[in-house]
């Protein structure tokens, strides 16, 4: 009975030690607050999993105030949002968990500018020496 007390004690400070120490190695810098804070409450996650989450979260938010017609735009910012795609998946980020971030991003009519963007955005062939991942 003390044994399996104090391994979930163990299990327990452990969890909430990440949780402290998660924003100090994820650089939430540009993403916003309830975001952010989103991210670090998932437990689940490696902190290079969260890299990721912030990663797509900064090539995303900028889709909320995008105008479609501007050309130039949309293409940096698919750019963006593509090189950040890659990078979740492969640090095997689900695509759940991307569904789930999204939903903290971008609220219902918001989400149907998303929509649009995923339309209009050009698909780009990445080179793998281009790409920057946190």
């Amino acid at each position: 009975m003390k044994k399996s007390i104090l391994v979930l004690s163990c299990v327990i400070s452990s969890l909430v030690g990440c949780q402290l120490i998660s924003p100090i190695f994820v650089d939430y810098n540009g993403v916003r607050r309830d975001v952010a804070q989103w991210i670090n409450g998932q437990t689940l996650l490696s902190m290079q999993q969260k890299r990721s989450l912030a990663q797509l979260s900064k090539a995303q938010q900028p889709i909320v105030r995008l105008n479609l017609n501007d050309s130039i735009a949309v293409h940096n910012i698919a750019k963006n949002n593509q090189i950040a795609l890659h990078c979740a998946q492969i640090h095997h980020v689900s695509a759940n968990k991307i569904k789930k971030l999204q939903e903290q991003i971008f609220n219902p009519a918001d989400f149907e500018k998303l929509k649009q963007f995923e339309q209009v955005a050009p698909k780009f062939k990445l080179d793998a020496q281009s790409i920057q991942c946190e």
